[in-house]
């Protein structure tokens, strides 16, 4: 696998919505060739730290419905791939320039501001991004910024870019608009 392909109501990647947990299972198995290779059999793959099990959400029937995909570049020094949606690595292009251009194809729910929000929602999509922090041009000019260590600098760079991206099934980000009336009211 070269990349990782980010396909609403589909997947991501090797995973499927829909699929059985043990078709998660077996998946995670066949991929263990993507183990760091150190010497240590008991380290977690790559694929096992983008795709924690803890990522995967299940219905009744125990069907995936909801998958996550973590940032490798967070978490994983030595190892890049790209995670493409519609063409796009959506953890190597800024949040900002990401929503703002999804923008104009798809409406939104969650934050307003693609420079401030944490959290978006592509509901006809069932497709989330998400962000721990917030960083932004204007950031990196303010004081509190500037009198940081240069390793908690590049620590709170990270925040130009999205956590994660993740998919559900159909229907699944219905409690974003739900929320979103409700403080309206």
């Amino acid at each position: 696998m070269d990349v990782i392909n980010i396909i609403p109501q589909v997947g991501i990647g090797p995973f499927r919505l829909g699929m059985s947990k043990e078709e998660v299972e077996r998946t995670f198995r066949n991929l263990d060739h993507w183990r760091d290779d150190d010497g240590n059999s008991n380290n977690p793959s790559y694929i096992e730290i983008l795709f924690m099990r803890e990522n995967f959400e299940f219905d009744a029937n125990d069907r995936v419905k909801f998958i996550q995909l973590m940032n490798p570049h967070y978490y994983l020094s030595d190892f890049c791939i790209p995670c493409l949606f519609q063409g796009v690595d959506v953890f190597t292009t800024k949040a900002e320039v990401l929503i703002e251009s999804l923008r104009r194809t798809y409406p939104m729910l969650g934050d307003d501001d693609p420079r401030t929000g944490f959290s978006f929602v592509i509901q006809e999509l069932e497709m989330s991004f998400c962000r721990e922090g917030i960083m932004n041009d204007d950031l990196m000019k303010d004081m509190l910024f500037l009198q940081m260590s240069e390793e908690n600098q590049e620590i709170e760079k990270r925040y130009f870019y999205f956590t994660t991206v993740s998919i559900g099934t159909s229907g699944y980000f219905d409690f974003m608009e739900n929320d979103i009336t409700e403080s309206k009211s």
